[in-house]
């Protein structure tokens, strides 16, 4: 009988022994598959266990195999083959054979991926989308850099992901991501702020509270919140662990200036209003009350010459301004101050900025925690590049990046040159956990009882350009969508006016709705208006503004007074420039903001000049932000509710 047809004594037919063989090949190719696919060196337990279990399985096999050739062989008489068997040496030869793929094939897979990388060129990185809110903006790209560089030194020069990141409003991020329509051309979040992201790094933990959409949160860091002042101005305060409400009504006591980032816009000016209020813990034995406080904090901002934005935007104005005010911010965002490092936005670094800032750490501060939320509605590979970003940053690498951008990661952590440089007290003991959801309301319903009532008027560009027509519609019926919804979020105790520019002459306005309260009946008359526009006619733009400055009575520090002026073109039938405009309204107490559309820009004109010297703000936008640029720039005017 043939080894073939099989026998009784044990032997396995032949085409089950081809198959074993066969199936024993496979499975030592894939013992060699996974010594080769994890990084060399391996970083992890599992990582670890797949080098091992790999190596073994192949060498087991192999050996098993190769012991079964043998004994074919010893059956036919070889005697040298046969002393090889009885001996047992197979079993050193697995074990060494073992060894040898868990040293080598790691290193020769690497050098045949780098040999293809290089005859081929890189396979497509996966694209990851990040958003975040101005705030956090910086920070993201600086990690989502680090991490492409990671990935790349990691696998011969090529990427294995492209981040792209872009900004929103925090409050813009929130209520997309709440909404039933979520991130889709229906709830416009595709036109207004981007495309539909896979991650996005909020500022803290209090923002991602109900936000279904998130399927996985990732703490990444944290930033405690300190005032920041001029050495001169902080004086013996420096190195003091006051409480908050001691600390601000010192310094305001003193006459410095003390600025706070917008609660209503920015999660760390929440924050710092919280601790001012003394929300946050217990409350101080000098505690002001929050209309006092507030008081306070809208007269440094009026005579210091800032506008209610956000933090990287205070620290921006304070550079520009030479101030000897105090900024409520972020150590990190301090940090990147002090290092003369972009803020964000349009705030460029200055070569010849003003002396460092000291930082002061109220000892009951808090800090804002970054996270990184992976949203649920991602698909592969986008869902994996997510989740490998998340535990990167988690990981020595990560954490080192984290501590780069001036953030203190979680857990025990080397400081570094940032904060060394920097001027922070890494040192500081400041709690991580997050302001409870109920303090969060509390001191948003506070601050809008606190706050000052605004008094503003809009004047709104109706020349012929505004009849120019985009994808989203005509300048004009656009803008007049922005400013009706600008209108809605006012307070009962605020005031407003709408003036149209040019008037018949086209030299002058037009009076739509005089100033007053903010009642329905106006608000259809303001409407009505807005929709009857007929773009015609030249820009009297720099008259309309020195005529609105002059109806506001100003100076008043129960108000915030502001002209608003949206137009898309510079000034044609004036006669006026920018130097007659600042000189028109110095010292008035007006604040002036223009938001810019079409062909006419803040660098031109002299635009940002004259509104940085009224504390006001000019802002560039095009049709499809327009709403959120008119919104972000109005949103520090209205009084509470």
């Amino acid at each position: 009988m043939t080894e073939g047809e099989g026998s009784a004594s044990g032997r396995i037919p032949g085409p089950l022994s081809a198959a074993l063989r066969a199936a024993t090949f496979v499975l030592a190719v894939l013992g060699i598959v996974l010594v080769a696919i994890p990084p060399n060196p391996p970083q992890t337990l599992w990582h670890w266990a797949q080098v091992v279990g790999g190596a073994s399985l192949t060498g087991f096999l192999t050996t098993f195999q190769g012991r079964y050739e043998l004994k074919r062989l010893r059956d036919s008489g070889t005697v040298v083959l046969d002393w090889v068997v009885r001996k047992r040496v197979a079993v050193g030869a697995s074990i060494v054979l073992t060894a040898g793929l868990v040293v080598g094939v790691p290193p020769a897979w690497e050098f045949a991926r780098g040999v293809s990388v290089d005859v081929a060129g890189c396979s497509p990185a996966t694209q990851l989308r990040l958003v975040a809110s101005q705030e956090t903006v910086t920070t993201a790209r600086e990690l989502a850099s680090a991490y492409e560089r990671w990935t790349a030194a990691e696998n011969h020069g090529c990427p294995a992901v492209d981040v792209y990141v872009y900004a929103a409003g925090a409050g813009e991020i929130r209520a997309h991501l709440q909404s039933a329509d979520a991130w889709s051309d229906q709830s416009g979040a595709l036109r207004e702020i981007g495309p539909r992201p896979d991650v996005w790094l909020a500022t803290t933990s209090h923002e991602i509270e109900g936000i279904e959409a998130a399927a996985t949160t990732t703490p990444i860091g944290h930033s405690p919140v300190v005032v920041a002042a001029p050495k001169a101005v902080a004086g013996e305060e420096e190195g003091e662990r006051r409480d908050w409400a001691d600390l601000f009504r010192l310094l305001t006591d003193r006459g410095v200036g003390v600025v706070r980032a917008d609660p209503k816009g920015s999660e760390l000016g929440l924050l710092a209003t919280t601790l001012l209020y003394g929300a946050g813990g217990a409350r101080g034995e000098r505690q002001l009350a929050p209309a006092e406080i507030e008081r306070r904090l809208a007269a440094s901002l009026d005579e210091g010459g800032f506008h209610l934005t956000d933090a990287p935007g205070l620290l921006c104005r304070h550079r520009l301004l030479r101030s000897q005010a105090a900024v409520i911010a972020s150590e990190q965002q301090v940090i990147r101050s002090n290092l003369r490092e972009p803020l964000g936005g349009s705030c460029a670094p200055q070569a010849d900025a003003p002396e460092r800032l000291t930082l002061l750490y109220p000892s009951d501060t808090r800090s804002v925690d970054h996270q990184l939320v992976r949203l649920a509605w991602s698909e592969p590979p986008q869902e994996g590049a997510a989740r490998a970003f998340g535990e990167w940053l988690l990981s020595g690498p990560g954490r080192d990046a984290v501590v780069r951008t001036g953030l203190r990661p979680a857990g025990p952590y080397s400081s570094g040159p940032p904060f060394t440089t920097g001027g922070a007290d890494a040192g500081a003991a400041v709690p991580e956990g997050p302001v409870g959801a109920a303090t969060w309301s509390g001191t948003a319903t506070a601050y809008d009882q606190a706050q000052r009532r605004g008094r503003v008027l809009f004047a709104v560009d109706t020349s012929g350009s505004m009849a120019t027509a985009g994808a989203e519609g005509t300048r004009s019926a656009v803008a007049a969508a922005a400013v009706s919804t600008v209108l809605r979020r006012m307070g009962p105790r605020d005031e407003f006016g709408l003036w149209l520019f040019p008037d018949a002459s086209g030299a002058g306005h037009v009076e739509a709705v005089p100033i007053g309260p903010p009642d329905e009946p106006r608000h259809a008359l303001a409407r009505q208006a807005l929709g009857g526009v007929r773009p015609a006619g030249g820009t009297p733009f720099f008259r309309t503004m020195i005529d609105a400055a002059a109806v506001l009575p100003g100076n008043d520090s129960t108000r915030v007074d502001a002209v608003v002026v949206l137009t898309d073109g510079e000034d044609t039938t004036s006669g006026l420039d920018a130097g007659a405009v600042d000189a028109a309204i110095a010292g008035r107490g007006v604040r002036l903001i223009v938001v810019t559309i079409g062909e006419v820009r803040c660098a031109d004109a002299g635009l940002s000049a004259i509104t940085t010297a009224t504390a006001g703000d000019c802002v560039d936008a095009d049709l499809a932000n327009l709403e959120t640029a008119l919104s972000t720039a109005t949103a520090g005017l209205w009084g509470g509710r």
